[in-house]
């Protein structure tokens, strides 16, 4: 075995198969410096003799990681460690206009104030695109209808409702509808 700290256990959360004491260890160890840059989480922390921020598996950002850490952080109650990590992620995809790449580099935000990009990375990325459900979950969580795929969503980034979601029901809606059904989403004032 290798002793390292990694993203790997984040994996872990939401998944039930932690209790509240070990999920609330692996999300302080997260939040720790050494693995949350400010815009996303290390895949290697960087205390650890091998990482490089800039090496694909042992120092870099992943999108889909953090996205997937965000989504079982909120789910085992860890809402505000959730949405920090998502306010971080946010601010990345900012700075490649809103278009998460798969990967980026793995520096802090104190040394490289915007998120440096990774030389080889597939973008746009799919995985990393599906990123933005976790994302708007955690800083909007949802209000849903009783009676379809409609929820409104209220939370730093202000209010807006979204009707006939579609999909596997990342946002909280049943997931029964296709994308053909899908409706607008509005801003509410």
């Amino acid at each position: 075995p290798v002793a390292s700290v990694a993203s790997n256990m984040g994996h872990l959360l939401g998944t039930g198969l932690l209790n509240d004491g070990e999920s609330a260890a692996v999300a302080e160890r997260l939040l720790r410096p050494e693995m949350f840059t400010g815009f996303g989480l290390r895949t290697l922390s960087s205390a650890n003799a091998g990482f490089w921020p800039l090496s694909y598996h042992c120092g870099s950002v992943w999108t889909h990681d953090t996205a997937i850490i965000i989504a079982g952080l909120a789910k085992d109650g860890h809402t505000t460690a959730a949405a920090r990590l998502a306010l971080g992620l946010l601010d990345a995809a900012e700075a490649f206009d809103y278009r998460l790449p798969e990967l980026f580099g793995g520096y802090s935000r104190d040394d490289a104030p915007r998120p440096v990009p990774y030389p080889m990375s597939c973008f746009p990325q799919a995985w990393a695109a599906g990123s933005a459900a976790p994302i708007l979950d955690a800083l909007a969580p949802a209000e849903h209808a009783a009676a379809g795929h409609e929820a409104v969503h209220a939370g730093p980034l202000g209010k807006f409702h979204a009707a006939n979601l579609a999909g596997s029901g990342a946002l909280g809606g049943p997931g029964r509808g296709t994308a053909a059904e899908s409706g607008p989403i509005r801003h509410c004032p």
